[in-house]
C-alpha cells in the first residue's frame, strides 16, 4: 500500500495545549516534545512513529527515545524527527524515509514549537511568492 506524501498547508494554524504541559511539568526530553507534537493537527496518524507507539503502548515495551530512533531507521515511510533543539524552540521535520542511512530521507514539511505553540513553517516558495506579491 502506497502512502500519500502530500503535506496539507496548515501554515495559518497555531496549536497549543498548556494544560498538558503544566500537568507533565514542561518538556523534559525529546520524547516528550514528540508526544506533545503528536497531539497537534500536524501529526500524521499513518506515520511510522505512530505505528511504533501503537505497537508498544499496551505492554512494557515502551522504548527509550534512542531505541525508537533506531527502530525508525529500519522502516520506510513517513516519520517525524526533531532536527534542532534549543529550548524554548524545537524544530520537527516530517520526512519520507527510503532506507536505513541517515541520508535516506526526503524532507516533506517542517514544524516548530515555540514555547507551547506549534506551527507549520512556510515553504521557501510560499515566502518568495508572498514577497513578490
Amino acid at each position: 500500500m502506497q502512502r500519500s506524501t502530500a503535506v496539507e498547508d496548515l501554515t495559518s494554524v497555531e496549536w497549543r495545549d498548556t494544560n498538558w504541559l503544566e500537568r507533565v511539568g514542561g518538556f523534559q526530553n525529546q520524547a516528550m516534545v514528540l508526544d506533545y507534537f503528536a497531539m497537534s493537527p500536524f501529526w500524521d496518524r499513518q506515520s511510522n512513529n505512530q505505528i511504533l507507539t501503537m505497537q508498544t503502548q499496551f505492554n512494557d515495551l515502551r522504548q527509550s527515545y534512542e531505541a525508537t530512533l533506531e527502530q525508525l531507521r529500519k522502516m520506510t515511510g513517513i516519520e517525524f524527527a526533531i532536527i534542532h533543539e534549543q529550548p524554548p524552540v524545537w524544530v520537527i521535520q516530517k520526512r519520507y524515509r527510503r532506507g536505513p542511512s541517515v541520508d535516506d530521507v526526503n524532507p516533506l514539511a517542517t514544524y516548530y514549537i515555540l514555547g507551547a505553540n506549534v506551527y507549520q513553517s512556510p515553504t521557501i516558495y510560499s515566502v518568495i511568492a508572498n514577497r513578490l506579491v
